[in-house]
């Protein structure tokens, strides 16, 4: 019986990739539900392929647009994206949702038992500690789609059990790598979009130029193998073909090795626990011919330094981290901003006490409260 996947930002990279792979495996899987922010040309050739039961739309423009566009308006589901989840029948949920929007719809198919294939790190990032518990209560899977994360995960599945010393996270270094700190004040958008090695959206993409996402991604490890931040380690790789490594404590480090193609982590989600023949295009070694490592610099990617320090605070740190972060990288993207004021202004917005208990109510209440006061900050700069 073919599994039924549900696939929450369908439109965007990742949500693409993953129609990419259902096609191959048409005979395993059925997209039962599609959702996009506002690319309905992308969603209605989606619509056409796959043959929906229902798709969302979080756009009102673009909702009445495609309503205007669409023969069978039936399929159209008209409740937020929440319920969308809590409403749909799926086996397996893939979120490649854009930030805080994802954290919500995880808890909800947590709550129905379902598989998520989870390449939206924020949902871990705001709340984490939450979303472990609740795993565990509904009897949940959580497979990571991200390749670093993907990486571990598949190199911890071979060594059941195995003390761990250390994992090893590795970053492209994204655009900046060899740009001087104090020349980063001159950074324009355009230069910020160029990532040299992975095709993303603009907002992650942004996130990898300030180094963010990786410090996303080591508050996203922490979560989803139970590891202290000093055993989770970032390295700079340019090339992006180890995509992560684990140390054990015998000092043997193995590393997961693979293509820039984010539709290889993507197959082994939704096929897991199988491990299935690809039919993507496999690493050619002899084709590179030389990797590198470089120590992190925390004292230029100071968003990373940041978000170490949020992580080990724990708490509603990290859901403060993640609200004013967002808000400065679409005020960027918008040139409101300059790339260094993200830094600041970031920086500005979690130096404060946090006393507030973990709860669901309080990240929805800490995340709208923090955006409203980032938005402040923003407007002093214009």
């Amino acid at each position: 019986m073919k599994k039924k996947v549900l696939i929450l930002g369908s439109t965007g990279s990742i949500g693409n990739n993953t129609c990419s792979v259902i096609r191959e495996f048409d005979k395993d899987f059925e997209i039962v539900g599609l959702s996009t922010n506002s690319k309905i040309d992308i969603l209605k050739n989606q619509i056409k392929e796959f043959n929906p039961k229902k798709i969302h739309i979080s756009s009102e423009s673009a909702l009445n647009d495609l309503k205007n566009d669409l023969k069978e308006k039936k399929i159209i589901y008209e409740g937020n994206i929440t319920e969308f989840v809590r409403d749909i029948e799926f086996d397996i949920l893939v979120n490649a949702l854009t930030g805080y929007a994802g954290f919500l719809p995880t808890i909800e198919a947590i709550k129905k038992g379902k598989t998520i294939a989870l390449a939206n790190k924020e949902t871990l990032v705001v709340g984490g500690d939450i979303i472990n518990d609740f795993v565990k209560k509904y009897n949940a899977s959580l497979i990571p789609i991200d390749s670093e994360h993907s990486a571990i995960f598949q190199i911890l599945r071979h060594f059941k059990d195995a003390p761990i010393s250390k994992v090893i996270i590795t970053a492209s270094g994204g655009p900046f790598l060899k740009t001087k700190k104090e020349e980063l004040k001159n950074v324009t958008v355009e230069m910020a979009l160029k990532h040299p090695t992975w095709n993303m959206g603009g907002k992650i993409t942004i996130d990898s130029a300030t180094m963010m996402n990786k410090g996303f991604e080591v508050i996203e490890a922490h979560h989803l193998f139970n590891l202290d931040y000093e055993k989770i380690e970032t390295i700079i790789h340019p090339q992006s073909l180890i995509h992560s490594m684990v140390e054990f404590v015998d000092g043997e480090i193995y590393a997961q090795i693979g293509k820039n193609d984010m539709r290889l982590p993507i197959q082994h989600a939704l096929t897991y626990p199988e491990i299935i023949n690809t039919p993507f295009e496999k690493l050619k070694l002899h084709e590179h011919s030389e990797i590198n490592f470089y120590k992190m610099d925390f004292d230029k990617f100071v968003m990373l330094k940041l978000a170490y320090e949020c992580g080990k605070k724990g708490g509603l740190y990290p859901c403060v981290l993640n609200a004013a972060n967002e808000i400065c990288v679409y005020s960027f993207l918008e040139k409101k901003i300059g790339f260094t004021d993200i830094f600041d202004i970031v920086q500005k917005i979690c130096d404060r006490e946090i006393n507030i208990p973990l709860t669901i109510e309080n990240i929805i209440k800490t995340d709208k409260e923090i955006r409203e006061e980032t938005l402040h900050e923003v407007e002093l700069l214009q």
